[in-house]
């Protein structure tokens, strides 16, 4: 307003300014929500979190807003929580399940007083009247579940032994260069985990064809494993049964070699007995000639020599064949180790004679489940901490 003499700008009064103000405002309800909104937005965008929020400096956050009030995208709340847009709509939705928040499409009115109650060494979140959510939910960037800790324990358990067995199984087949496959197979191992588990940490950020190269990677890494795991297992079985049959052989071999050497001694003593028992049967024949007696006296004494000559061989021999009895229990005996798979491969239509194809049945299942088992769990567990964090 001027001074139309003085040419000089006069304050305006204030029954002026509100008649202007007011002249100023929209008339449309949507229009008179658009200040609000925009001051709000204002607010939000001021200040951006050094970290990510927890639930309950988001409810916090909720609570300062003028009356309990903001009006905004639940993107909008994420960027501004440091939290990604699922996360924030699971929240929000638990919370609107649990009384604390009460939600008109982007409006969003906190209803209850937030507290925190710690149970268990998890925090939960709950309002005044007692009503508890998102049990668990609080607790997403603390410690990892037990399950989480088991999935990842057994993995790697898994894992150093499928390690240790295709490693082992490599070295058998490159003799040569025995710390060198040895180093080889380590490094190649803790690749193969770390490339599964960034693959589940970065999946879908990941480039198509990185994705692609390690997953090829990966399963390659696994064939090479389950070569050197049936490697090591078929060895294992092969030598066992080799020194066991190389063994019972050999003891096999020795017995009936010596029992066939006895057994011609025990023959020729007894062929000698029954010659000196013929000779003194002619003698006694002549009569009583005192030459003929003193020759049938000598003949009975060389007998007696011989006969306890024979009870000594005879002795030995049958020390062999209690020997080779032995050997024979020994040999039923290690067949009876297997007998177990001898009676898979019938069930499963194998003859039992044919016992080392079930032999190598078994082993390629448990080649199939060990070092997938490991990276399966590893995933699992993967998956499982990216949805905590994610909740």
């Amino acid at each position: 307003m001027t001074d139309p003499g003085l040419g000089r700008r006069l304050p305006v009064p204030a029954t002026e300014v509100s008649v202007i103000v007011l002249n100023q405002r929209p008339s449309r309800a949507s229009d008179l929500a658009w200040p609000r909104r925009k001051e709000q937005h204002l607010i939000m965008t001021e200040s951006v979190p050094p970290h990510p929020f927890d639930d309950m400096e988001a409810l916090a956050w909720l609570r300062s807003q003028p009356e309990g009030r903001v009006t905004v995208s639940a993107a909008e709340l994420g960027r501004q929580w440091g939290w990604n847009r699922m996360r924030t709509n699971r929240r929000l939705k638990a919370w609107e399940r649990a009384g604390l928040i009460s939600r008109n499409a982007e409006a969003i009115n906190v209803t209850g007083t937030v507290t925190s109650v710690v149970t268990d060494g998890t925090a939960v979140v709950t309002d005044a009247a007692g009503v508890t959510g998102m049990p668990g939910a609080v607790g997403a960037h603390g410690s990892p579940t037990r399950v989480k800790l088991a999935a990842l324990i057994v993995a790697l358990a898994l894992a150093c032994v499928s390690a240790a067995f295709s490693i082992d199984g490599l070295t058998a087949i490159f003799a040569g260069a025995f710390w060198p496959v040895i180093i080889m197979g380590a490094v190649l191992e803790a690749g193969k985990l770390v490339a599964a588990a960034w693959l589940t940490e970065h999946w879908t950020s990941a480039p198509s064809l990185l994705r692609f190269v390690l997953v090829l990677m990966i399963g390659v890494l696994m064939g090479l494993n389950a070569v050197g795991v049936f490697g090591f297992l078929t060895r294992a079985h092969l030598d066992h049964m080799a020194s066991i049959d190389l063994t019972l052989a050999d003891r096999t071999a020795d017995v009936e070699a010596r029992l066939g050497m006895q057994s011609r001694v025990v023959t020729d003593i007894d062929r000698r007995i029954g010659q000196i028992d013929a000779a003194i049967d002619e003698a006694t024949h002549l009569g009583r000639p005192v030459g003929a007696m003193t020759i049938a006296d000598q003949r009975r004494r060389e007998r007696a020599d011989i006969a306890a000559e024979r009870q000594r061989e005879s002795q030995a021999l049958a020390n062999l064949q209690i020997e080779k009895a032995k050997i024979d229990a020994q040999r039923r005996r290690a067949e009876a180790e297997v007998g177990p798979i001898r009676y898979l491969a019938e069930l499963i239509g194998i003859p039992a004679t044919d016992f080392e194809r079930a032999v190598r049945l078994l082993t390629l299942a448990l080649v199939a489940v060990l070092d997938p088992m490991a990276v399966a769990l590893l995933l699992a567990a993967g998956v499982h901490a990216r949805r905590a964090a994610s909740f």
